[in-house]
């Protein structure tokens, strides 16, 4: 993009309206029309499970960060309060404790766990740091879900592989 002498990066330039005229998009921008003939919006990140469509159902059953924390009124957003409260794995949480268990099962690798993490999440930058913890809940949560079969397991007698005949011929006696 920088190679071309006509592109321009318009920060902080919220647009009021936009229509096509002349097939351009013209944006009124601060009192001003501005005319492009391409347009790449960065809209920002939606975290609130609500807003999709996918999670709408189950939104209102999610843990929320202005559920569980209330910040000093001068420091109070409310995009940050309406992030998902996850756990030590990124998974989701209850609002109602005893309500939805299985959203733990739910977890969440993208930028709503900002408010979580505290650092962006869901980029390349964040896999070191945040996957493992993802696969450690999920394994554990997978191990402690069928952890009567393994102790079964573990527990059952096992047939030996040989007798003891195998060595007595080799057993030494002093």
């Amino acid at each position: 993009m920088l190679a071309h002498d006509n592109f321009h990066l318009h920060l902080a330039s919220p647009w009021e309206t936009a229509r096509v005229a002349d097939g351009r998009v013209v944006a009124d921008v601060n009192g001003r029309d501005f005319a492009f003939d391409f347009v790449i919006a960065g809209t920002g990140y939606s975290v609130d499970p609500a807003q999709r469509p996918e999670l709408a159902r189950i939104a209102p059953l999610v843990a929320r960060w202005r559920d569980r924390y209330t910040p000093p009124a001068d420091e109070r957003d409310d995009a940050l309060g309406a992030s998902p409260y996850l756990g030590d794995g990124l998974q989701y949480g209850e609002k109602t404790p005893g309500t939805a268990p299985w959203l733990g099962a739910i977890h969440v690798y993208n930028p709503a766990g900002y408010a979580t993490v505290g650092a962006p999440l869901g980029d390349v930058p964040s896999m070191r740091r945040d996957i493992p913890a993802a696969v450690r809940r999920i394994s554990e949560d997978l191990f402690v879900a069928d952890l009567d079969l393994h102790e079964a397991r573990a527990r059952v007698d096992v047939e030996p592989d040989f007798g003891p005949e195998l060595y007595a011929g080799a057993v030494w006696r002093g």
